[in-house]
């Protein structure tokens, strides 16, 4: 087992945010992402860039803390409470991590795994118009409606209220990468994302032929959007 701390960046965000295509950005630049990922598909063709057994064990923490159905949540001693009879697992896995891994759902999970890890990791928050999240969710899932768009956007609060509280209070060293800056300029959102992980990035990657919606932010959620913004000043 290496000496340096693993995982050292943890790569998150509300689903449909551009965590892939960052994630894609550390693994071309040899920051590993997993031993098992899962393959890409006709979904996300220059694929997901996780590790399976991790998102294997998160949708167990969910699915045990209650979360899943629309409209559901769950507090933070709730989830901790659900993980803990998947720590033995989660230990087996911390045990052999890569330097990062990505996993939306640590917008939930991510204070369960902190105790297990070596030492706090730094934590990559991507961003995109909650608008945009609904109208790319609904696509993906092949749904429509009001309720489904309500649902999307109750996930999309819910997940970044509760990743703020957790990295507030944890101290945890943080950025945002906003997903329109990414897809607008793509070279200098990697040049400070490179800043941050120490690796340089290449964003010429980044495929700006997969952005198929551009919503502005509602102005309920406008604040709690800049607060996520801000991550890492």
């Amino acid at each position: 087992m290496t000496s340096d701390p693993r995982p050292a960046f943890l790569i998150t965000g509300s689903g449909r945010s551009g965590t892939s295509a960052v994630a894609r950005l550390l693994h071309e630049a040899g920051l590993a992402l997993g031993h098992d990922l899962i393959e890409p598909d006709e979904h996300n063709a220059e694929g997901y860039f996780e590790e399976r057994r991790l998102i294997e064990i998160n949708d167990c923490i969910l699915r045990d803390a209650g979360l899943g159905p629309w409209f559901t949540t769950a507090t933070r001693e709730q989830v901790l409470d659900a993980a803990k009879p998947h720590e033995e697992a989660m230990r087996a896995l911390v045990a052999e991590a890569t330097p990062a891994w990505k996993d939306p759902r640590f917008c939930w999970t991510l204070e369960a795994w902190l105790p297990l890890l070596s030492a706090p990791p730094a934590v990559i928050v991507c961003l995109r118009s909650p608008r945009e999240v609904v109208a790319s969710t609904l696509r993906y899932y092949a749904q429509a409606g009001d309720e489904a768009e309500r649902a999307v956007l109750h996930v999309w609060r819910t997940q970044y209220e509760r990743l703020l509280e957790v990295i507030r209070d944890h101290r945890l060293r943080a950025t945002c990468v906003e997903y329109g800056a990414l897809h607008r300029a793509p070279k200098r959102t990697a040049a400070a994302l490179s800043r941050f992980v120490g690796r340089r990035l290449d964003g010429a990657l980044v495929r700006k032929d997969l952005r198929h919606h551009r919503s502005d932010v509602p102005s309920e959620l406008r604040a709690l959007y800049d607060s996520v913004l801000t991550l890492g000043g």
